[in-house]
């Protein structure tokens, strides 16, 4: 482990009012430290949450409650046997590839329904299934009424029996919504230990508790669709670098982008340039990628080799997990930390710096 690049982490982790960072390298922990002064306490992970869903339906399949990504949903709803849902598999459902009609924002759809479940069931397909990425936080939660279906226990009651006792993580807590369901998009809480433990349950190959066929398929990619997501997780590459030319603008162009995002958007012109720059060039212009039309390509990408595997949330959750050097670490911020909405709090860069930590 290169000290000076594990002492960067560190004090990036500070400076971007972390409340916990967990770095291990082979099982072994090189860092657990609460950062924010609030004590040691579960910290929501918000997307996160997708990758421990994940493992748990691993574990349902090790268990034969489930027969593996392939099975149509409509096994379990019957409700989908008609019309083009009885297509959709288990898969679509972990890759984003459902084609669910899906508002990109839960605020504005999925948190003030009484029923996630119900919601994602009663949706309509806009692609056919497997067609199409579009990131679908309605679709997640299905998962959890699919599981419940399989196992019969809500998914989190399944994940105390049958994943996070066994591993003896016992302080936690997962949202629920009114009906009853277990949220699948995001609403687990968890100590940045136990999230780095279940990232080391991963790169161990399942520790007995997940097949090891589950965690190589759910972390490699998974859907020709989107060549960067597995079965819940993203993958991690070697190298990533940006671009901004004319072919990002004439897309926001294309889909109905203002004069003035457009405006923006050329004087971020770029080519080959890592994160730090892009990131630079944005808060130079005051660009704001998050109003875009929704199918805005703003931003190219090149990516080198995958080496692993990872999963964000918003405000800047994090885990990372580098397959080849053998490292896990988790970065999560309190949604009670006073500067948690700060722009400088979101730490994008979190992946890019757990890769210079690899030997070289």
């Amino acid at each position: 482990m290169p000290t000076a690049q594990l002492d960067a982490l560190v004090d990036e982790a500070r400076a971007t009012h972390s409340s916990a960072l967990v770095v291990m390298q082979g099982g072994e922990v090189l860092v657990d430290e609460v950062l924010d002064g609030r004590g040691d306490r579960p910290i929501e992970t918000m997307s996160v949450t997708k990758a421990v869903l994940s493992l748990v339906v691993g574990r349902a399949v090790t268990l034969g409650h489930l027969p593996g990504a392939d099975v149509p949903v409509c096994e379990f709803f019957p409700e989908w046997r008609q019309g083009r849902k009885r297509d959709v598999m288990l898969r679509h459902l972990m890759t984003h590839t459902s084609g669910l009609q899906n508002v990109p924002m839960a605020p504005a759809e999925i948190y003030p329904s009484p029923d996630f479940v119900q919601l994602a069931l009663c949706a309509e397909l806009e692609h056919a299934p497997g067609s199409v990425f579009a990131y679908n936080n309605k679709a997640v939660n299905l998962i959890c009424g699919l599981l419940e279906r399989a196992t019969g226990q809500k998914a989190d009651d399944f994940a105390r029996a049958e994943l996070f006792g066994p591993l003896g993580i016992e302080e936690w807590e997962w949202v629920r919504d009114p009906a009853g369901n277990p949220h699948g998009l995001a609403g687990l809480r968890l100590h940045a230990r136990d999230l780095a433990r279940l990232g080391q349950v991963a790169l161990d190959g399942g520790n007995g508790l997940i097949t090891r066929e589950w965690l190589e398929e759910s972390t490699r990619p998974a859907t020709p669709a989107e060549p960067s997501i597995g079965l819940l997780w993203w993958m991690l590459p070697a190298w990533t670098r940006y671009s901004i030319g004319e072919g990002q603008i004439e897309s926001l162009r294309r889909v109905g982008g203002t004069a003035e995002q457009v405006a923006a958007l050329e004087d971020c012109r770029c080519q080959g340039v890592e994160r730090d720059r892009v990131l630079h060039l944005i808060r130079q212009v005051d660009l704001r990628p998050q109003e875009f039309p929704r199918d805005a390509q703003w931003l190219g990408s090149e990516q080198g080799p995958n080496v692993g595997f990872r999963h964000d949330g918003y405000r800047g959750q994090n885990l990372a997990v580098h397959r080849e050097a053998r490292l896990v670490a988790v970065r999560l911020i309190a949604w009670d930390h006073p500067q948690v909405e700060a722009p400088q709090s979101a730490f994008p860069t979190f992946p890019d710096r757990i890769l210079t930590l690899a030997p070289a």
